[in-house]
């Protein structure tokens, strides 16, 4: 990073500092403090989940993170809505972000940073609108958590902030991804089951201040680990016939799964040329089905197909068709033959060379 990037990175922070600590109200536990009950000798909040295990119906891992989103908002969200009313290009607000919570938190282990009733906490887990009220901008004190504790923070700011989350976990750790194939600086672009998008998921680790927007570190490049939506935990979208032909009523099919909430309405927006028409998608379970008529051969048609469910999160899937496409090329097909016919080349002038 040069140094006048480092210099703009440190004016964007110091900005933050002195405007994004807006908000000021009662945390989406009720209270602040938080209050804790014990049971079994293990610490549950307010909507009784486990802080100090991680795994099953009731451990923190995904649970917690939807303690500050939806109707439990507070805090960490509206932090999130000020990124995105400050910020207008996504890539920037994306490194604004990651640069806000690596300013305001440091790591720090549990055992070493969280008792109850005098004991130290083995393992512990803060939800988003804790954390964010534990840093300090006025006094500069930041918060101390460990990696399950940035992740939500990150998840809550950035969902506000208009981007899709998603929490990874590979052993022993967590961390985030967002869904933003247009950033160019990323290491590795993943691409999640049931999502239907294909490569463009990012990685945000928090845990180190020096950690840059997209690094997926080395030891979880293997993509083996589990993956928790925040919102739609499947939206998948299909045309039918797949390659529509003259006169061809198509059928737009969308599997779409809410997964926390329940989906409250999917709406299909078609446009040809300067008509549009918006639809109720009619729903049979998960799958949400509309259909656009048949069109003259040539006729390009753009579809929008988008959701909310009853937490309040949306979404929304673009897709395009021209009829009489008789086929598509397969994806990277173009890529693909750039890379063989440069191979060939090489090997043929190498082949002379060596004449």
């Amino acid at each position: 990073m040069t140094w006048s990037r480092k210099l703009l990175m440190s004016l964007i922070v110091l900005i933050i500092s002195f405007s994004a600590g807006f908000a000021h109200g009662i945390p989406s536990g009720g209270e602040y403090p938080p209050v804790f009950t014990r049971q079994l000798g293990e610490w549950y909040d307010s909507w009784g989940f486990n802080r100090n295990d991680y795994g099953g119906a009731d451990g923190f891992l995904p649970n917690v993170a939807y303690e500050s989103v939806g109707t439990d908002r507070e805090l960490a969200y509206e932090l999130g809505e000020w990124f995105r009313s400050n910020y207008v290009q996504k890539t920037d607000r994306a490194e604004a972000i990651l640069a806000y919570v690596q300013r305001w938190t440091d790591y720090g282990y549990d055992s070493d940073n969280v008792r109850m009733e005098g004991e130290p906490q083995e393992e512990w887990a803060w939800n988003a609108d804790e954390m964010a009220h534990m840093f300090d901008e006025a006094t500069l004190s930041v918060a101390i958590g460990d990696c399950e504790d940035m992740a939500f923070l990150c998840s809550t700011i950035y969902l506000a902030a208009d981007f899709d989350v998603v929490l990874v976990s590979p052993p022993e750790h967590v961390a985030i991804m967002i869904w933003l194939p247009e950033y160019d600086n990323a290491n590795y672009y993943w691409d999640i089951p049931y999502d239907g998008r294909r490569h463009g998921w990012i990685w945000v680790e928090a845990t180190g201040e020096k950690n840059p927007l997209g690094w997926t570190p080395p030891d979880f490049a293997d993509g083996e680990w589990e993956v928790y939506f925040i919102g739609f935990s499947e939206f998948n979208v299909e045309l039918s016939p797949p390659y529509p032909q003259e006169g061809d009523d198509v059928t737009i099919a969308a599997s779409i799964v809410s997964a926390r909430g329940t989906v409250n309405q999917a709406l299909m927006n078609y446009s040809i040329g300067n008509i549009e028409q918006v639809m109720t998608m009619v729903a049979d379970d998960s799958v949400f089905e509309a259909v656009i008529p048949g069109q003259p051969d040539g006729t390009k048609v753009k579809c929008v197909v988008s959701a909310v469910d009853s937490l309040g999160f949306s979404r929304e899937y673009t897709l395009e068709y021209v009829v009489g496409r008789n086929f598509e090329l397969p994806p990277y097909f173009l890529e693909a033959a750039i890379v063989f016919l440069v191979i060939v080349i090489i090997s043929v002038l190498f082949g002379r060379s060596r004449s």
